[in-house]
């Protein structure tokens, strides 16, 4: 059964209605008919079942049936730099939503050859990729964020830093914590600088190691949540 997003419907909601794009491929793509079930999700971990009341020119109405709340997954953190391909980003959102993530910070480096998002644009991938995989959770994106900046005022529990530098460096499946709130960071083309590993060192992130092999950064990021979906 496909899977629609809301961000409306609540569990207070008994019924709602969908217009725009949703309501046309409910009625022209899905050719859905009146009394047919569909499951929708708000981005919460919540599922709910509603029946199709009707089905009119601009606009589709439901009632719900049913609804099931599920467990929040463990609590990964990816701050990963923008990149010079916007492809190459957008693939690492969608798959980062397909494999597990919970919450995903741009960061702007010193060695990032892109300063700007298109944030809406960003968030739209993030709702296709739960709607394609059937997941019930949609990551918090959040705005482009100086290095910096952030580094200074992150207050997740335990802190991790990929790079290929020649740092003494953790395992990361060994540097991982499923019972903590965990965060990683992903560097740009060319890793971080010497300058941001120290900034990062003096405010208490571990420095890890992917593996042997050099990434890319979308590799990298998608490696480790990837990583992380199989810690137990």
């Amino acid at each position: 059964m496909e899977l629609f997003y809301n961000d409306q419907i609540d569990n207070q909601t008994k019924v709602f209605k969908l217009e725009g794009k949703e309501h046309i491929h409910i009625k022209k793509v899905l050719r859905k008919k009146e009394g047919q079930i569909v499951k929708f999700t708000n981005g919460n971990s919540c599922c709910f079942s509603a029946r199709i009341i009707s089905i009119l020119e601009k606009e589709s109405n439901f009632e719900i049936i049913s609804k099931t709340k599920f467990e929040n997954p463990p609590f990964l953190h990816v701050a990963i730099s923008l990149l010079k391909s916007q492809t190459r980003f957008e693939m690492f959102l969608e798959k980062a939503v397909e494999i597990g993530v919970s919450e995903i910070t741009p960061l702007i480096c010193e060695r990032s050859q892109k300063k700007n998002m298109n944030v809406k644009r960003s968030k739209n991938i993030l709702i296709s990729a739960i709607k394609q995989s059937n997941k019930y959770f949609l990551p918090k994106l959040n705005e482009p964020q100086n290095f910096k900046n952030f580094v200074k005022k992150n207050k997740d529990e335990n802190k991790l830093l990929a790079t290929c530098e020649d740092y003494q460096k953790k395992n990361i499946i060994k540097a991982y914590d499923s019972k903590k709130n965990n965060l990683i960071m992903i560097g740009p083309e060319g890793d971080f600088s010497k300058s941001e590993l120290e900034n990062a060192k003096l405010a208490d992130f571990q420095f890890v190691s992917l593996g042997k092999n050099r990434l890319r950064a979308e590799t990298a990021g998608m490696m480790a949540c990837a990583i992380f979906s199989m810690i137990k």
